[in-house]
Formats: structure tokens, sequence, C-alpha cells
């Protein structure tokens, strides 16, 4: 953890995670991530392997960002997996089960992070029936840049305690540019 001191004796924490590029969207109208005033919010990338709580028999691209409170605390965290590396655009599809099919499309999930950010809250999922899509613009295994658009309806799947956000999220607008650190 990094600390920064901000006048009047307040302490903010900041994430570990590096920040690489950008990811916006509109919710249900508003600006995504803008949700929190003061506050900021990471973007990060990253080629994942198999593992027991997702068992693909592949690695996997996902790309993921976090949205943190004015003090600090994480509040929001949004995961694309199962991203293509190859442009086009793929429907997205829930997964709260973590299992992982080779056929599905891409996955999505939204966590709610309550108390000082270490608590799981609401989770929300891909709806079906709409037109829930990720658009790769371009992608560079090379230098690990991605870049592409979304959209995506989603819908609360899990009751977390005191409800923070609406129980259907309109995604529109969606937008990312990252690219995953390569060692």
């Amino acid at each position: 953890m990094v600390l920064i001191v901000i006048g009047c004796n307040k302490i903010r924490i900041l994430p570990e995670r590096h920040t690489i590029g950008y990811f916006k969207a509109d919710m249900n109208g508003s600006e995504w991530n803008k949700t929190y005033k003061n506050a900021f919010q990471t973007v990060e990338s990253e080629i994942v392997p198999p593992s027991a709580a997702f068992p693909c028999s592949q690695d996997r691209l996902e790309v993921f960002t976090e949205l943190y409170s004015t003090e600090g605390y994480l509040r929001q965290k949004l995961h694309l997996m199962k991203i293509p590396e190859s442009p086009g655009k793929s429907k997205i599809v829930s997964n709260t089960d973590f299992r992982c099919d080779e056929k599905d499309p891409v996955y999505a999930i939204l966590y709610i992070m309550t108390q000082d950010g270490d608590v799981l809250g609401d989770m929300y999922g891909p709806a079906e029936g709409f037109d829930n899509y990720l658009n790769i613009e371009m992608y560079n295994s090379a230098t690990g840049e991605i870049k592409g658009t979304f959209q995506m309806t989603m819908v609360k799947t899990r009751n977390g305690g005191e409800p923070v956000l609406p129980d259907t999220l309109r995604f529109t607008n969606g937008r990312f540019h990252t690219r995953f650190v390569q060692d």
C-alpha cells in the first residue's frame, strides 16, 4: 500500500495495483467511473492461468477496473473475463457460479464492496435477453495492449446487505484501452 497525506490530518490509502489506460461507461445515464466524487479508479488487464475457482482449460485474458471512494475504500470491481485475443464482437454472459465452459463467450461480473472495502456486498451479472456485447477493436499480444467497446445490462444476482445500487444497471457507451504488464 502507498499512503498519501492530504492536509487536515487525513490519510488516503491508494491501491497497490498499477493503473494503465482508461475504462469508462455510462451507468443508468451517468458517468459510471465518476460514481464517487473526488475518488479514483484503477484499470488493468492480465493473462490469467486456470485455477480451481475458474477452471478454464487455457489461460484467459481479463480486463478489470476498480472504483474507490473518496476515503480510499474499494467500492466496485468490474471484471470482463475470457476476452478473445482477436478483433470482433462477442456476446457477454453471466458467470456467477465460477465455472468455465470453453464454448461460452465473454463473462462479466460486478462486485459491490462494503465497509472498509474488504466485505463483499451485492453482486451483478449480465441479464439475459439484452444486447450485451464486448467489441475488441485492437489486441497486440506482443505489447499486451487491448482496446475495445462494450454495453451490457446487469441485474443483481446476490444481495449483500444494504442496497447501494438499483437492482438493474444499464452500462452504455463503454470503452477501454489498457495493457497488461509483462514480466
